[in-house]
């Protein structure tokens, strides 16, 4: 009686391992197949990718506008030293204020003067057995002033340094438009109209039939107007000529890159 069990016992064990391995053989052929659909796919995807990577042009289009400017920006630079810190801030308060009172009798708003930079700073010098010892203290003030009247740009200058002497030194003068959006349209037009001249060339010669855009990037417009160097300070002759700065033009310039697809 018990053998019987046994051999029936081992018969069901039997059964149930072959089920076991059938459904999981089964399982793994459904894997494979799912994997070898998936790298198909897959592959199939990057066919059609790189045939239309492959079947474009891609060029690069500029365009440029000139035109007057009508504002300009200077750097101002006080600096000033003193025995104390205390008197050095005091000192240099002093000179801003002075410098404030000065552009606005040119009709400089108060929204066109921005401080850059502010520093306060000991002076070292160091003795002969290599000690350092603080000599004074230096207050350093930059600005920038953006002037929107340019037919009074050489006045303010001039008034600028007219202050005191010494501690006042104006770098450099920068032209620009304040609303720079309408050449930035036009420059930009220009670009893609280049870009399309470009592509087209290259189609023509490569007997290949254009297609429209895919892809189009706008690199951001700039201007390239330069700065003009005039570093003045207050040890100019007050009776001097006064100052006189010739605007000229400046260059909005615009650059797209343009993807094009062939037929």
């Amino acid at each position: 009686m018990l053998g019987s069990k046994l051999n029936i016992f081992n018969y069901r064990s039997f059964v149930l391992v072959m089920v076991i391995a059938i459904f999981f053989g089964n399982l793994v052929l459904i894997l494979d197949s799912r994997d070898d659909q998936s790298s198909q796919s897959t592959e199939a995807v990057k066919s059609v990718i790189n045939e239309d990577i492959i079947r474009s042009i891609q060029v690069t289009g500029s365009g440029n506008v000139s035109t007057e400017p009508d504002i300009a920006t200077f750097s101002i630079n006080i600096l000033i030293q003193r025995d104390s810190a205390s008197l050095a801030r005091e000192d240099s308060a002093r000179k801003l204020n002075q410098l404030f009172a000065s552009l606005k009798s040119f009709g400089i708003d108060q929204k066109d003067i921005a401080t850059t930079n502010y520093s306060l700073y000991p002076e070292y010098v160091y003795e002969k057995n290599k000690i350092r010892r603080i000599e004074a203290f230096n207050v350093s003030n930059n600005l920038n002033v953006k002037v929107r009247q340019l037919d009074k740009l050489g006045s303010v200058i001039d008034g600028v340094i007219k202050l005191d002497s010494g501690d006042i030194r104006i770098n450099n003068v920068f032209f620009d438009v304040d609303d720079s959006s309408i050449y930035e349209d036009q420059a930009r037009e220009s670009a893609i109209k280049n870009a399309i001249a470009k592509a087209s060339k290259i189609a023509k010669n490569a007997n290949v039939e254009l297609g429209s855009p895919s892809i189009i990037i706008d690199v951001e417009p700039f201007s390239n107007g330069s700065p003009i160097g005039i570093q003045r300070s207050m040890m100019a002759d007050m009776e001097s000529t006064p100052t006189t700065i010739a605007t000229g033009q400046i260059v909005i310039e615009s650059k797209v890159q343009v993807t094009f697809a062939i037929k």
